[in-house]
């Protein structure tokens, strides 16, 4: 803290040395002709025009003209002699407000210190969304990121708060931050262990840090959340997704039937998890379960949602990429929230490939191929090893594509700038 102020004193004396020097530096003074001297040029070019006068070369007129015109010159010239007082008032006014200058700016500094620079005061007067995904209530997406820094910021002399934690944590989520937010949510875990709707949230946002692949922390952290609470409903369907996505379809099976036992009957969350099943069991070659006679309605049975179509590179930007380079190909909706509802993972070897997207590769159990209507199916090629665009990465999109479109040449045909 004494270093902090020891820099605000410095920075402050900076401030002052370059506001007060050009005010207190005393303006140079007038030098304007002395008045004799004034008087007796105007007389010589009167004089002057006495004799153009004589010799014709001047009219009377011209001549009433000219002397009115050295008349006003001959009374400015006199006046500047009257203004060698105005640079001591100038330099007066310069020290005063050198003076107010000198207590206004500290005084000012430690006010707006003490108004924003408090991190309590600032996450106090922010709202700070307590969902993942809801929306920012009136405040920008800026004063947002404000609050949610200042957060960070107190919990830095506060690490124990295990709730500021978890709140920090889903705030980095809909900011799409989701490494700050594996690591809050690993902070949590710190200090109430065992946690298994805490541990759902970590491996879902490991899952999302990771463009939707399991991986060895994210499984882990899954099997933990369903050992301390076997019916914890974000680990269930996550570990279905899970084994779903290497290939166990009777696993899945077996986690989103425990699920549906245990959501509320008729709700969207349970209509999703009934689709899930169904593709589970027609993966695993399991008959489908009897449905409900008040769930039943012809044509209910919808098939499950499958994009199918082949993945290439243009032949004239093959040059521009590496073999190592990594590829994603996405489904976006058409309409509404830019989240991918399913993603592949690939290599720039590994084209030209079919590829298929449905709802095994979804990001999310809350946002599948399945509930889209129209989408965008988009191919990336990227160096950084990241689904967002970056500059010098190949890209290509199919708009307007439905959820059991065949056959589509997804082509990266563009350059990213």
């Amino acid at each position: 803290m004494t270093a902090l102020w020891l820099i605000v004193v410095v920075l402050l004396l900076a401030t002052l040395l370059c506001l007060i020097p050009p005010l207190l530096r005393r303006a140079p003074a007038a030098q304007p002709a002395a008045e004799d001297n004034v008087r007796a040029f105007y007389l010589a070019q009167r004089e002057q025009l006495q004799r153009d006068v004589k010799n014709g070369s001047l009219s009377a007129e011209a001549r009433a003209r000219a002397e009115e015109e050295m008349q006003r010159d001959l009374l400015q010239d006199l006046e500047l002699r009257g203004a060698r007082a105005a640079p001591r008032a100038g330099q007066r006014a310069g020290v005063a407000a050198a003076c107010l200058l000198s207590v206004l700016i500290p005084v000012a500094a430690v006010l707006l210190y003490g108004q924003l620079g408090n991190p309590r005061a600032a996450a106090g007067a922010a709202a700070i969304p307590s969902e993942p995904h809801a929306g920012a209530s009136g405040a920008s997406g800026d004063d947002m990121a404000l609050a949610i820094n200042a957060l960070a910021q107190r919990l830095r002399g506060a690490p124990d708060d295990a709730d500021g934690w978890y709140m920090l944590a889903r705030s980095y989520e809909t900011l799409g931050r989701y490494a700050d937010a594996v690591a809050a949510y690993q902070q949590v875990l710190r200090l109430v262990p065992g946690q298994a709707a805490v541990l759902a949230d970590l491996a879902d946002a490991l899952l999302s840090a990771n463009q939707g692949a399991p991986d060895a922390a994210s499984v882990a952290a899954v099997a933990q959340a369903l050992a301390a609470q076997p019916d914890q409903p974000k680990a269930l369907a996550l570990a279905g997704m899970m084994a779903l996505r290497r290939g166990d379809a009777a696993e899945a099976l077996a986690h989103w039937e425990r699920l549906q036992a245990v959501l509320p009957p008729g709700s969207e969350a349970a209509r999703q998890i009934q689709s899930n099943i169904a593709q589970a069991r027609a993966m695993a070659g399991s008959p489908p379960a009897p449905v409900a006679a008040a769930e039943a309605a012809p044509g209910a049975a919808a098939p499950a949602a499958r994009i199918r179509g082949r993945a290439r590179i243009a032949d004239a930007l093959r040059g521009q990429v590496a073999p190592t380079d990594t590829v994603f190909i996405l489904a976006r909706p058409e309409d509404g929230p830019r989240m991918p509802l399913a993603i592949l993972r690939m290599r720039v070897a590994d084209l030209p490939r079919d590829f298929v997207l449905d709802d095994s590769s979804a990001m999310s159990p809350d946002a599948t191929l399945s509930r889209a209507g129209k989408v965008r199916v988009e191919i990336r090629v990227s160096r950084s090893g990241t689904a967002a665009a970056s500059p010098g990465d190949l890209g290509g999109a199919l708009p307007g594509i439905g959820i059991h479109a065949d056959g589509l040449d997804l082509v990266a045909d563009t350059v990213v700038r």
